[in-house]
């Protein structure tokens, strides 16, 4: 549900790089957290020019944490996250400790923090964004998941208290109770953006993004909001009390709706963009052997694949995927390393899980590789009917995904399935991921066969949750009791490793199961240009929030 918003409104980002500034809170700002480093004035400021910017307000930092060049230079975080999202160190929380097991985790808050009005963070603030964000309709799963395990939560949205009784304040101490384990909880305060709580007085939650605060919003990051002309530019300027360095370059954006930046080919060839990232293999392709730009593969968690209808059809039927040999033998005939290397000119790397290689990933795992013969041979055995055909939707509107779905109906016609595929539009919601009331027997409440869509997890927990009996996006999987309790096992500790090999025992099971079809990685590449000259020491997942140190950036 999250990507396929995620679709809808999140812009691509190109920023070009300047000079820096100080790099240590005792260079930059005094005891009352003015800077006291010589800047540059803003007349002699250069400016960093950037894509993303907002065409209608300012997308709310609750639900895509890191999508806009915005929303990762207007906040700040209680925990800063390394460039493999791990946490590793207090960013407006200068000390922070969760316990052994799980159940409480302590802030303790930088004195040195401010508002862009200039008001002094508190305590109070972090509270209320918590508990506020909770009635929203725009909040990402991974951050609501934890928020209700804090002790109270169920009492508070019922109506029954007026806050999170979980949640406790001393002095500039703040004290999170849980209930129940919340395995991201400490990755959740990396992304999760507290909001200054004066500025949403009377505003209902569930007009949240509609607030006159997202039309020039006030932050707590590195930058500040100088100047919105909606749907033209936005020019953003340093941050003078911000703790960790002062930057000597104003950021302008211009408004880039969408999927994808039109301009952006464009605007790196003439020099407009020093810094910037895409998924569009196009924009790869147009830009490989553009003289001063350098193009970077970043591996991230971006999983496209088929969603598998296995519930039964409303009219009572058998779905023709429920047999897992049928869910094999398509796998079998889908041949991804010559689409890879055909369609996406060899910039995806093909999948045989939802989970990307690395770490994170268990060894031994099956390919799937091409193999057409054993595709038949599972037919056969399952008793697959050659006059059904498969239904498969999709909600792209590129090209390329209609050449891509072309090619997996020509690799199953060689093996004696039909398929037809179809666009949706509209409410995506329902068409897609509508839950049957009952999800142990069905029916199904979505009408199609497989889905072709993508996942960019900011968690692992958020590949695989939405596969259990009861998630209201489960759409497609039937109760199955084996697969309940490997779920239930990956959120059962805070422990990494604990939790890794959890999930190695999961990726066992979907690699023989296919209760999922994984097809590809998307990789994101990272756009360079040779004025860069200091910048993000390793590079991260430049959709989310992690220690990029933007403010001191340097260009030739």
């Amino acid at each position: 549900m999250k990507k396929t918003i995620s679709c809808i409104i999140a812009g691509l980002m190109a920023f070009s790089l300047v000079s820096c500034g100080s790099n240590s809170k005792e260079e930059s700002t005094n005891e009352g957290g003015e800077n006291t480093t010589e800047q540059q004035t803003e007349e002699t400021r250069q400016t960093l020019y950037s894509n993303g910017g907002p065409v209608e307000f300012f997308e709310t930092p609750w639900l895509n944490p890191g999508s806009y060049t915005y929303s990762k230079v207007l906040y700040d975080h209680l925990i800063e996250s390394d460039s493999d999202l791990a946490p590793s160190k207090g960013e407006l929380a200068k000390e922070y400790n969760l316990s052994e097991d799980g159940t409480e985790l302590v802030f303790e808050l930088r004195d040195d923090i401010y508002w862009h009005d200039g008001e002094k963070i508190t305590p109070e603030d972090i509270k209320w964004s918590i508990e506020y964000s909770m009635h929203t309709a725009v909040v990402n799963p991974v951050f609501l998941n934890t928020f209700k395990a804090i002790v109270g939560s169920e009492d508070y949205l019922g109506g029954k208290s007026e806050g999170l009784e979980g949640i406790t304040i001393e002095g500039n101490k703040i004290t999170i109770k849980f209930d129940k384990v919340a395995p991201d909880a400490l990755l959740t305060f990396t992304q999760f953006a507290p909001l200054p709580s004066k500025y949403f007085e009377g505003v209902d939650p569930l007009k949240f993004q509609q607030a006159e605060y997202f039309q020039n919003p006030v932050g707590s990051g590195p930058f500040k909001v100088k100047e919105v002309k909606m749907n033209d530019y936005t020019t953003l300027e340093p941050f003078d009390k911000y703790y960790d360095g002062v930057a000597s370059f104003d950021i302008h954006l211009t408004p880039s709706p969408g999927d994808s930046d039109a301009n952006l080919v464009n605007n790196a060839r003439s020099g407009l963009v020093d810094y910037a990232y895409t998924k569009s293999v196009a924009d790869v392709k147009a830009l490989k052997d553009t003289p001063g730009i350098k193009l970077s593969q970043v591996d991230v968690r971006y999983t496209r694949l088929f969603y598998l209808n296995k519930f039964d059809k409303a009219d009572g039927s058998k779905s023709p995927l429920a047999d897992a040999r049928v869910r094999q033998a398509i796998r079998y005939a889908i041949d991804m390393k010559t689409i890879g290397e055909n369609l996406f000119d060899g910039s995806i790397i093909p999948a045989n899980s939802l989970t990307p290689n690395g770490s994170d990933k268990v060894d031994g795992l099956e390919n799937y590789d091409y193999n057409p013969e054993k595709a038949k041979e599972l037919l056969s055995e399952a008793g697959w009917d050659p006059n059904y055909e498969l239904d498969v939707v999709y909600y792209y509107t590129d090209q390329l995904t209609v050449d891509f779905m072309t090619a997996i109906q020509s690799y199953l016609k060689d093996v004696g399935m039909k398929m037809k595929f179809r666009l949706v539009e509209g409410d995506l919601a329902t068409i897609l991921w509508k839950a049957p009331e009952d999800q142990v027997n069905g029916p199904s409440a979505v009408d199609w066969d497989m889905a072709y869509a993508a996942n960019a997890a900011l968690s692992m927990h958020e590949y695989y949750d939405r596969y259990r009996t009861g998630s209201p996006a489960n759409s497609h999987t039937p109760s199955d009791d084996k697969l309940n309790e490997l779920i239930d096992a990956t959120n059962a500790s805070v422990d990494p490793e604990a939790q890794k090999e959890a999930f190695y025992e999961l990726q066992k099971y979907e690699n023989e199961n296919l209760f999922t079809m994984a097809l590809y990685y998307q990789p994101i590449f990272v756009i360079e240009s040779e004025r860069l000259e200091t910048g993000i020491e390793k590079q991260g997942n430049p959709q989310f929030n992690y220690d990029w140190n933007i403010q001191n950036w340097k260009l030739k």
